[in-house]
């Protein structure tokens, strides 16, 4: 028969007391974990989202005015389908510069017409008269009014579909506005996405 003494009981009391704050440090060990591992998704998810907006608004104002530019090119948006289906509204189409005379039948010419850009085709180069018939492709017959040479930007050489909606929102205020909030939240969530992360570290 065993008998356990007096210091025995205090000794087992005691070691049994013991592993009760044991078990709690562990149980809030793994839910500060759990929890700074959430911080992380969070502050990574904040973080790619402000990024992806940054760089949205970037790619969308570099392609339709600072790369134009430095190609010495001129931007300009489609605002009517008058050249369907080759040149569809919203589209961004790019134009070089071009001497008039060197325009051929065929070639897209850009050109001002009563205080507006008109993107349309060269049916004729009347050289002697220095103007252009043009016309637009979704159009049954040419222009009522020759392009005067004077008035002839260049000659359209690309697009991007699509794009063009951005640069007509940005000539409205609530384009402007829209852009400014885009350009805002972006920054918002990267600000947080680093204040979660360093949250997190510490």
């Amino acid at each position: 028969m065993i008998v356990m003494t007096d210091a025995a009981a205090n000794i087992s009391a005691g070691s049994f007391g013991a592993s009760a704050p044991a078990e709690a440090s562990d149980a809030f060990a793994y839910d500060v974990k759990k929890r700074l591992a959430r911080l992380r998704i969070v502050s990574r998810l904040c973080s790619v989202i402000g990024a992806v907006l940054l760089a949205a608004v970037a790619l969308l104002a570099i392609s339709a005015t600072v790369a134009p530019r430095f190609m010495g090119l001129q931007s300009y948006a489609i605002v009517s389908g008058s050249m369907e289906p080759s040149f569809p509204v919203g589209s961004l189409v790019y134009a070089e510069p071009i001497e008039p005379e060197a325009l051929a039948v065929g070639d897209v010419a850009v050109f001002w017409r009563n205080d507006e850009v008109v993107i349309h085709r060269v049916e004729e180069n009347l050289y002697e008269d220095r103007e252009l018939i043009t016309r637009g492709d979704a159009n049954e017959g040419i222009d009522a009014h020759p392009a005067l040479y004077d008035n002839v930007v260049g000659r359209a050489v690309n697009q991007i579909p699509g794009i063009g909606y951005f640069v007509m929102a940005l000539a409205s205020l609530p384009g402007k506005l829209v852009l400014g909030w885009v350009v805002l939240m972006g920054a918002a969530f990267s600000i947080i996405g680093t204040a979660i992360a360093s949250l997190a570290r510490q």
